[in-house]
């Protein structure tokens, strides 16, 4: 009787973990802009600066969070200074230095905003069905779709999404998501709607992807070699009108921390029902 309600405590344990882990490891459909420290002075206007990223990308439905970390009070207004619905659609009011404003888009659109104490802080959220399929879509149904040929190599050899790593910005088109391949030490940047010649400005994190030994990487687009601009991590990437990827290769890329979780979870359920199988510990008080 004893082990019977031992055994049924370790399966409901197991699952009730199992249950809960995919929820907290869920890719919410919601990005993160920056108020731009030093945005409040003329001149992030002049290379699209003044909120990172400049130009957000969101399936309907998803949900857009600006974070104030500049040290000026600054506002998220719909529209922009000539409209006459200035505000119509979202406007946070006064956000303080630290504070935080959001919105739920529940329409596809191109949604320009602006600060009204500081009018050159310009940003735009563009929000379409396309975005909303291709997030619900794997790594293995991407790799089929035209002019994304290396996708399909990567979902079979150690893709991980690592959108959320980095600061980013595209002047022509939207960054539609990062893709990181441990195994090829490379991150793909996939750009959709980009009709016009452009820039892609990108931040690296270390931890994510490391440069080689002189402190470099190296550019390809389309599967070409290009030169680019590098200042400390953040790279200037100038391509063409119809470029859907751009690679950035370092010496090593590791995966993304969500999956690494899922493993040492099910390694460590694993240990624990080991452990105590073997010491014949009992986790039921004896009555």
């Amino acid at each position: 009787m004893k082990k019977s309600a031992y055994s049924l405590f370790v399966l409901l344990t197991v699952f009730s973990i199992i249950a809960i882990t995919p929820l907290a490891f869920a890719d919410h459909p919601k990005i993160d802009i920056n108020m731009v420290v030093g945005s409040s002075t003329p001149g992030c206007e002049t290379n699209n600066m003044c909120y990172m990223p400049y130009n957000a990308a969101l399936g309907i439905g998803g949900e857009a969070v600006w974070h104030n970390v500049d040290t000026m009070a600054h506002t998220v207004t719909s529209g922009t200074m000539s409209d006459d619905d200035v505000g119509a659609i979202f406007d946070s009011s006064l956000v303080a230095q630290g504070g935080m404003f959001s919105y739920k888009f529940e329409e596809a659109g191109t949604y320009d905003y602006f600060c009204m104490i500081h009018p050159w802080m310009t940003g735009i959220v563009t929000v379409s069905a396309e975005h909303e399929e291709m997030e619900e879509m794997g790594h293995d149904e991407m790799g089929g779709m035209e002019g994304m040929e290396h996708s399909d190599e990567h979902a079979t050899s150690g893709v991980e999404d690592l959108s959320d790593q980095f600061t980013t910005t595209a002047t022509s088109g939207v960054i539609h998501h990062i893709a990181g391949n441990s195994d090829d030490d490379t991150l793909v940047v996939h750009l959709f709607g980009a009709d016009d010649d452009g820039e892609l400005k990108i931040t690296l994190n270390r931890d994510i992807i490391t440069p080689f030994d002189d402190g470099s990487y190296f550019v390809l687009i389309n599967s070409e070699e290009v030169e680019f601009e590098q200042m400390g991590n953040t790279l200037h990437i100038d391509y063409v009108a119809g470029t859907e990827k751009i690679e950035i290769v370092g010496s090593h890329v590791i995966p993304e921390f969500g999956t690494i979780a899922m493993i040492v979870l099910a390694v460590a359920i694993i240990s624990i029902v080991a452990i105590t199988a073997k010491t014949k510990i009992s986790l039921i008080p004896k009555l």
